[in-house]
């Protein structure tokens, strides 16, 4: 028994290790995934998806590459895997992080951005329009099958970038994605935000020139619940406008088409 131990159990600690190493991508994509980010999916759940996901990957590495995972080169492998993740879990949390902002925004423009409250599902303070925007894009993920795409993405990564790859990622690749990806978060909210901006403008525009025909009203005052009425208002409508424009975005239905034409970019991936 223990002579099959001996035999059995170095190899039994390779496998693992590569399994460890091949789910590090995907580990780090569901942590920064608000979809899949604390308090929705719990730590030891979270990882036990990422491994169950990754056992596939794993099986496909060729029969040498658990070899390599010693030293310096686990050490190298693993960062690189961590920073591949980050850029594919950046990517696919944009649209989530832009739908909180433009609810932030909003909440601002309203004058309620002193209601911090606690946001159910990560343990994180947010505004009250910021947390339901933000959870209405996370049902509509869930809702439109988003993880299937999200997968479809994660394995499709691993042609461009192998695990078993040896050069690392180019500066000039991750330079231009950073650049990319914040140009694209700002101009989003900027331009989901736009509306509402506009609407709270008019709304502060027409009380102040009423103030002005009537002072003794003091009709300036009014402005204030009038905004919070009309943000409820534009929620109420803006939510369903939000998820029927970018449902092909919540549901990551074009981002394994995106990524490839980045990762086809000037200097991208190992071979």
């Amino acid at each position: 028994m223990n002579d099959q131990f001996l035999q059995v159990g170095p190899q039994l600690v390779q496998d693992l290790l590569v399994l460890g190493v091949c789910s590090i991508r995907l580990l780090v994509i569901l942590t920064l995934f608000p979809p899949t980010a604390d308090g929705i999916l719990q730590g030891p759940l979270r990882n036990g998806v990422a491994l169950i996901f990754s056992l596939y990957i794993a099986i496909a590495q060729p029969v040498g590459f658990a070899g390599s995972l010693a030293g310096t080169g686990l050490v190298v492998i693993a960062l690189r895997e961590a920073l591949i993740g980050t850029v594919l879990g950046f990517a696919a949390a944009t649209v989530f992080w832009v739908a909180e902002s433009a609810g932030i925004y909003l909440d601002n423009l309203s004058g309620y951005n002193n209601a911090q409250l606690t946001n159910p599902m990560r343990s994180e303070k947010s505004t009250p329009s910021g947390t339901l925007l933000s959870q209405v894009a996370i049902v509509a993920f869930w809702s439109l099958g988003g993880m299937e795409f999200l997968l479809q993405a994660l394995y499709e990564s691993y042609r461009w970038w192998p695990v078993a790859a040896r050069t690392p990622i180019d500066m000039n690749f991750l330079e231009m994605f950073v650049l990319r990806q914040t140009d694209t978060l700002m101009q989003m909210i900027a331009k989901l935000a736009a509306p509402m901006v506009f609407v709270m403008v008019l709304i502060d525009l027409g009380a102040n020139l009423a103030s002005k025909s009537a002072q003794k009203l003091e009709l300036s005052a009014l402005s204030q619940p009038i905004k919070g009425a009309m943000a409820v208002l534009i929620l109420a409508l803006f939510c369903g406008i939000f998820v029927d424009q970018i449902h092909d975005q919540l549901d990551l239905r074009l981002f394994a088409g995106q990524m490839r034409e980045l990762a086809r970019g000037p200097g991208p991936a190992a071979h």
